[in-house]
């Protein structure tokens, strides 16, 4: 019986692991590189270490921050009834809106400004939120590339800077501080902190129902 074949058989087996093996290997590598060199993502607060909630805190004492409040849940996106208009915010969201106003006001507003797209949807989110009327500014919804630059002109030193816009604004924001895009549910609020006009850079965000387990240490 001739050995010859069963060992080339096995010969050509052993390459094919091998080269399984170092293509595996490769793929490992190029994807660990990818994620060094990944932008980083915004953090989740709620998810993070207390130091970083007790930084931001901090800052918002210090009238140092910039925070962007997407707004509440699209009536036009879902099913389900609406808060008066078709193009505004669902009624189910208003729920949301008032815990988020609790929180907000439990933040602090007294060193606050505070402006909103005009949109009926953020119109109608400002409205649940903050209660008393809120200026309009048509920068929070035309989300252009200048959309930083836009935001800290409306930014004075020593106040806190509260902007109610929309997900495309905040992707600008993203990219504007080389972060990561990142889908940022309706109602999440990200934290902006502002050294100067030119060095920003993103604290955290947190997500509309997310509150409660963030502003306080964790057990």
């Amino acid at each position: 019986m001739s050995v010859v074949k069963p060992f080339q058989r096995y010969i050509s087996s052993t390459k094919t692991q091998l080269l399984l093996a170092g293509t595996l290997s490769v793929i490992a590598l190029a994807f660990a590189v990818s994620q060094i060199w990944a932008d980083p993502k915004p953090a989740d607060l709620s998810e993070s270490p207390f130091a970083l909630t007790a930084n931001l805190l901090a800052e918002w004492q210090d009238g140092d921050v910039i925070v962007f409040v997407r707004h509440l849940e699209r009536c036009s996106r879902v099913e389900a009834a609406c808060l008066g208009e078709p193009t505004g915010i669902t009624q189910r969201a208003t729920t949301i809106g008032l815990e988020l106003r609790e929180q907000f006001l439990g933040l602090g507003l007294e060193s606050a400004d505070i402006y909103s797209s005009p949109l009926i949807r953020t119109s109608q989110t400002s409205e649940l939120v903050f209660a008393a009327p809120v200026t309009h500014e048509d920068f929070l919804y035309q989300c252009k590339e200048n959309f930083v630059q836009d935001a800290l002109a409306k930014k004075i030193p020593g106040r806190n800077l509260v902007l109610v816009t929309h997900s495309s604004c905040m992707d600008e924001v993203n990219e504007h501080l080389d972060y990561a895009d990142l889908d940022y549910e309706y109602g999440a609020s990200v934290f902006m902190n502002v050294e100067s006009h030119a060095k920003q850079q993103i604290l955290g965000f947190i997500d509309a129902d997310d509150w409660s387990m963030t502003l306080a240490p964790k057990s």
